[in-house]
């Protein structure tokens, strides 16, 4: 059996993907039933689709890794971090020094409805919408303090938000509402934020999908993988895809698309290359789905890899994740899934810029300086000419880099993430189960209710293993 492994690893590694992708069809089932109805069997028809249990706890990670399961009781200034742990007698304090984060098991949603995605120069993200923009400052409407005026250079980016963008699902900071389809022994689990495959298994939600969407989100790996994402499937039942459901087949090293059509036939519309793949063991991943340009789009670490056109689109509204090789190990993590119509959310850029800019729907660029927002209407000055823009033509805008904040670190400043997206930094003073206050430089004092947070990240300063292999260690303790 191990020989079978290993060879099946060496096929993956040299083989085209195309001549990857007919070996991996073997394994799938079709049925044909009425012209509309075929489908693709994607689970194991012996086994059984089954909900995953929910979490019971809490869970704080140490910079070194390692995790503690229990309840945060409360924090301040003075006392640290009070944790509630089941085995333990009494409750365990911690000082803030040595902790990366805590997520917290059952945090609330969000009530918003954004028009833009705002992009900080610290690194924070929000999702709002913009009242008003001047030289100095702009002004925002935010779901946690209404009307408020914050200084124009704290913003880096401003993304215009389509009439009916959405965010459908962020996580997995829980297992609830996904189903799976085992094989003996298990494949998928949740684990700590993670869905883990250890296994051929599928992983798949109902999502009432109707528009185009997003489905993004973080891939680590031991050994060879090769992932499918299906998207536009049928997720209810016995997780199946439809014709006109999208799947995305990912290995190491390529990517390619298929299409189930009506007929049953499995598609295979081409290859591309993972941009980068020498040598890493996890990567980003966002698939990009335009029903009204009929494309499929794949960015790798933010890197477009290949967009392919002329897709048509099934009626099936949920996704699926399918693990085909029982000789490596998955970790997907950071899932988030938005719909929208007409256009989607476009890519921030990566460098700061010494100039404004506005893009365009129709993917143009023009470059200056934003003098203001106001009346539906973006003030471009080129020069000494001025552009009014309507605001539904704009996509993006950018602004020229500002000086950046010398503020000392400290030990209590953290960034709080949100359900649904967005995320905040400040300085924590107290948090517990009644609000959680603190300051921001940008703000001013905050307030919130515990369960709007759905996790609490601490030294910010500490630099991040970002690119860094995904080795068996990450995953030792679903062993115990």
């Amino acid at each position: 059996m191990k020989g079978n492994t290993a060879w099946a690893c060496l096929l993956l590694c040299w083989l085209p993907l195309g001549a990857v992708g007919q070996i991996l069809q073997q394994q799938f089932q079709f049925q044909q039933f009425q012209p509309g109805q075929t489908f693709l069997q994607f689970g194991n028809q012996a086994a059984k689709a089954e909900r995953m249990p929910e979490p019971t706890s809490d869970v704080l990670e140490f910079v070194d890794g390692s995790a503690l399961h229990g309840q945060l009781a409360r924090m301040d200034l003075e006392h640290g971090l009070t944790w509630a742990q089941p085995e333990a007698r009494n409750p365990i304090h911690f000082r803030p020094d040595h902790v990366d984060f805590i997520r917290f098991a059952h945090a609330q949603s969000v009530s918003m409805s954004p028009t833009c995605h705002l992009w900080f120069a610290d690194g924070d993200d929000l999702y709002g919408s913009i009242t008003s923009l001047d030289s100095e400052r702009l002004g925002l409407r935010t779901w946690f303090g209404g009307s408020m005026v914050i200084p124009r250079a704290a913003v880096r980016a401003i993304t215009l938000l389509s009439p009916n963008y959405s965010v459908e699902y962020e996580g997995p900071y829980d297992a609830g509402g996904w189903v799976v389809v085992n094989n003996s022994p298990k494949s998928w689990t949740f684990h700590d934020g993670a869905f883990i495959g250890t296994g051929p298994g599928t992983l798949g939600r109902e999502l009432n999908l109707t528009n185009s969407c997003t489905v993004e989100f973080d891939v680590a790996w031991t050994g060879v993988f090769a992932l499918e994402a299906g998207i536009y499937c049928d997720a209810t039942g016995r997780l199946e895809i439809n014709g006109g459901s999208c799947v995305v087949n990912l290995t190491p090293r390529q990517i390619s698309l298929n299409q189930i059509q009506n007929t049953g036939m499995f598609l295979n519309m081409a290859n591309a290359p993972v941009p980068g793949s020498e040598g890493q063991s996890r990567m980003h991943v966002a698939i990009e789905c335009d029903k009204a340009q009929g494309t499929v789009s794949v960015f790798i670490n933010h890197l477009l890899a290949k967009t392919w056109k002329d897709f048509g689109f099934g009626s099936g509204t949920g996704v699926m994740f399918k693990q085909q090789l029982s000789s490596s190990t998955l970790k997907l993590s950071h899932l988030k899934i938005s719909q929208w119509e007409g256009r989607c959310e476009p890519e921030t850029a990566a460098l700061a810029t010494n100039i404004d800019a506005i893009y365009f729907i129709n993917h143009d660029r023009a470059a200056g300086k934003i003098e203001s927002i106001q009346d539906g209407k973006a003030r471009l000055a080129l020069g000494e000419k001025v552009l009014e823009i309507p605001l539904e033509r704009v996509t993006q805008m950018e602004f020229a880099a500002a000086k950046a904040s010398t503020e000392p670190p400290s030990p209590w400043q953290v960034r709080a993430h949100f359900p649904g997206g967005g995320s905040l930094s400040f300085q924590l003073e107290k948090w517990d189960d009644k609000a959680v206050a603190g300051q921001s430089a940008i703000f001013g004092s905050l307030a919130f209710q515990p369960r709007s947070i759905r996790e609490m990240e601490f030294n910010l300063n500490r630099p991040k293993a970002e690119g860094v292999a995904a080795d068996n260690k990450e995953f030792e303790e679903l062993d115990e």
